[in-house]
């Protein structure tokens, strides 16, 4: 199952390549909003250790979503998907292909939009290790529930509002979790970070366990 994961993976990976549109959609609203946000709320309020994080987050968050509706919609696009799920294990590679190429693609604009939130608000970081961390393990916990609710609506036209409609009550602990330890890597608090960093990394494991057992059956 690891190996067809992989090519499950690898082929998605190939697919973006050649129709980059999912993630240049994905780093271009990250963007705007980083942008926005200095402008609307003010450079002084945005770079609050508890604003500038929220901020991030949530538009990491609906990033990872207009980045797996892609992904689904190509596989609908010409019936590959049919394909895959004829394989001895093809639902669970399924999922477990997705989780890793999305994650993929969502760490390279987490780096993006990262990075461009600390040059244009200037901020200070005390703790950058324990803020790569945060960042990393936020980065992890969300692609296992953002798969698994385009899964359950895949057959649905409505998928669209659909899917933020189910992703956002249940990643209401990982934004919190992710925001905090961000936040108080930021203000130099490391015992405070390392403590939802690891609240992160349970959030992340129980997730990609309830994705690999729920997500067969939606699929069928």
């Amino acid at each position: 199952m690891i190996r067809r994961a992989l090519l499950v993976a690898a082929r998605e990976g190939r697919a973006d390549r050649r129709q980059p549109d999912g993630l240049v959609a994905a780093a271009t609203f990250v963007a705007a909003l980083v942008l926005l946000e200095s402008v609307v709320v003010g450079p002084q309020v945005a770079r609050a250790s508890s604003v500038a994080p929220a901020l991030y987050w949530i538009a990491l968050l609906f990033a990872a979503i207009v980045i797996a509706m892609r992904s689904f919609e190509r596989e609908l696009e010409d019936d590959a998907i049919d394909a895959v799920l004829a394989l001895p294990g093809g639902r669970d590679a399924l999922y477990a292909g997705k989780l890793i190429a999305l994650l993929g693609t969502l760490a390279v604009v987490a780096v993006g939009g990262g990075v461009l939130e600390i040059a244009l608000l200037d901020l200070d970081i005390a703790l950058p290790g324990h803020l790569l961390l945060a960042a990393a393990l936020g980065v992890v916990a969300l692609p296992a529930v953002v798969i698994l609710d385009v899964a359950l609506t895949l057959r649905l036209r409505a998928r669209a509002a659909l899917v933020p409609v189910l992703a956002l009550p249940v990643l209401v602990p990982q934004l919190v979790a992710a925001t905090n330890a961000t936040a108080l890597a930021l203000e130099g608090d490391p015992s405070g970070s390392l403590a939802w960093s690891g609240l992160l990394l349970a959030i992340a494991l129980v997730y990609a366990v309830l994705g690999l057992t729920i997500v067969p059956t939606a699929i069928e």
